[in-house]
C-alpha cells in the first residue's frame, strides 16, 4: 500500500473515533442523571435506640421526640409506650402521660408493665385505691419485674401502710438492683415516714443509677429542705431545671423555695416565667400571688388572670374530683387551705389599693370555708373601718 493511501485510511479512523467520542458525551449531557437509591425510612426499633442513646447524654426532649417517632410508625404496639410514659412521668408531666397511658392499656390492658405504670399515674393522681389494684396486678403477672413492685410500694405508701410498702420496695431492690425506680420508691416510703436522711440516701442512690430523673431531683430538693439543708436543696432543683428549663412546674419548684429562702425576687422572675408558660396551674398562680403579696404588688395580684384566676382553677380542679371546700372538709383536704388563703390575699390586696367593695366577697369567701381565719376577720374589720367617720 503505497504511503498516501495510507495516511488517507489513517485519517479516516481518526475521523471515525472522534465522531463517535462526540456522540457519547452528547447522549451522556442528554441523559437525565443517575440517581442514588433512596435511603430507606428508619424504622421504629431505629427510633427507639436513638431515644434511649439521647436520654443517655441528658436531652430529654430529643428522647421525646424519637419515642413519638417510634409510637407513630407502631401505633398499635404496646411494647413502644411505657418508654414514652416513664419518661413523661418522671419528668414532671402527668397529664400527657396519663394520656399515653390510657391509649396504651386500651391496646393491652393486661400488660404488666403498663399495670404498673397505672399504678404509678393513678397514685399520683390521687386515685390511690385504683393504683393498688392495678399494681397487685401487675406483681401477680410479672413476679420477678423490680420496678413493678416499686410502683406498688408508692401506692401503698400513700395509702398508709408503712410495712407492705417497704416490703415491697425492698423487694424491687432485691429484684433490679441496677434499676433506678426501686430505690426511688424506697426513697419515697421513708420520705412518708419522716426519715428524711434515709429518704435522700436512697434518692441518691437512683440517681446514681439514672441522673436524668426530674422527678427524683425533686424530691431530693424536697427532702434536703426538710432537714434545713438549703445549698443541697437549691442545687437539686437547679439541677431539675437544667434538665427542663422551660418546665413550668420545675421553674414553680424553683421559685417557691427562693420564695422560702427570703429571695423573693428572684421567686418572682422564676415564678412569672412559670406561669407564661402554663398560665392555668392553680400552684403556680397561688406561689406568684404569694410572692407578689410579699412584694407589695397588689396591683399584679387582683388582675384577673393572676390570684382570681388561680382561685378558679383549684375550683374547677376540686370540682372534678367531686370535692367542696367547708368547715367540714378542710382539715381532710389541704387544697380547702391554699383556696382560703388565696382568698383572703386577694382581698387583702383589694383592701390596699382602696377598693373594701371588691375586698369583701373575698373575705367573705375565705370565711365560708374558715370561719375562724383570723386574716380574713381582719380585713373585714379594716373595710369596716375604712367606712367609719
Amino acid at each position: 500500500m503505497s504511503r498516501r493511501r495510507w495516511l488517507f485510511w489513517l485519517a479516516l479512523d481518526l475521523l471515525a473515533v472522534a465522531a463517535l467520542v462526540w456522540l457519547d458525551r452528547s447522549f451522556s449531557a442528554s441523559s437525565p442523571p443517575r440517581l442514588s437509591p433512596p435511603s430507606p425510612t428508619p424504622s421504629a426499633e431505629i427510633y427507639a435506640r436513638q431515644a434511649e442513646a439521647a436520654y443517655r447524654s441528658g436531652q430529654l426532649e430529643a428522647a421525646e421526640r424519637a419515642y413519638r417517632l417510634a409510637l407513630a410508625l407502631e401505633p398499635e404496639n404496646p411494647a413502644r409506650y411505657p418508654p414514652l410514659i416513664r419518661l413523661l412521668a418522671f419528668s414532671h408531666r402527668l397529664e400527657e402521660a396519663a394520656d399515653w397511658l390510657e391509649r396504651g392499656r386500651r391496646l393491652a390492658p393486661e400488660d404488666p408493665t403498663l399495670l404498673g405504670l397505672t399504678a404509678l399515674i393513678r397514685d399520683w393522681q390521687g386515685r390511690i385505691d385504683e393504683a393498688i389494684q392495678a399494681g397487685e396486678r401487675a406483681v401477680a403477672l410479672a413476679p420477678d419485674q423490680g420496678p413493678l413492685y416499686a410502683y406498688l410500694a408508692e401506692a401503698y405508701a400513700d395509702a398508709h401502710r408503712p410495712q407492705a410498702a417497704l416490703a415491697a420496695a425492698q423487694k424491687g431492690v432485691t429484684l433490679a438492683p441496677d434499676h433506678p425506680d426501686p430505690y426511688r420508691a424506697l426513697g419515697y416510703v421513708y420520705e412518708t415516714l419522716g426519715r428524711y436522711a434515709e429518704a435522700i440516701a436512697q434518692y441518691r442512690a437512683a440517681l446514681n443509677r439514672d441522673p436524668h430523673l426530674v422527678v427524683v431531683w425533686l424530691a431530693l430538693g424536697r427532702n434536703a429542705l426538710a432537714l434545713g439543708q438549703t445549698a443541697a436543696a437549691l442545687e437539686a432543683f437547679q439541677r431539675a431545671a437544667d434538665l427542663r428549663p422551660q418546665d413550668p412546674r420545675i421553674l414553680d419548684e424553683l421559685g417557691w423555695l427562693y420564695y422560702n429562702l427570703g429571695r423573693t425576687e428572684d421567686a418572682q422572675k422564676k415564678l412569672t416565667r412559670a406561669w407564661e408558660q402554663d398560665p392555668t396551674d392553680w400552684r403556680i398562680l397561688y406561689h406568684l400571688g404569694v410572692t407578689l403579696y410579699a412584694r407589695r404588688r397588689y396591683e399584679d395580684i387582683v388582675q384577673a388572670d393572676r390570684l382570681p384566676e388561680g382561685i378558679r382553677r383549684l375550683q374547677e380542679r376540686l370540682a372534678a374530683e367531686g370535692k367542696r371546700c367547708t368547715p367540714e372538709t378542710l382539715s381532710a383536704e389541704p387544697r380547702c387551705a391554699r383556696l382560703v388563703e388565696m382568698a383572703y390575699l386577694l382581698g387583702l390586696s383589694h383592701y390596699y389599693l382602696g377598693d373594701c367593695a371588691a375586698a369583701r366577697p373575698w373575705f367573705q369567701m375565705a370565711l365560708a370555708i374558715s370561719p375562724q381565719e383570723e386574716n380574713a376577720r381582719k380585713g373585714l374589720r379594716l373595710c369596716e373601718g375604712a367606712r367609719s367617720p
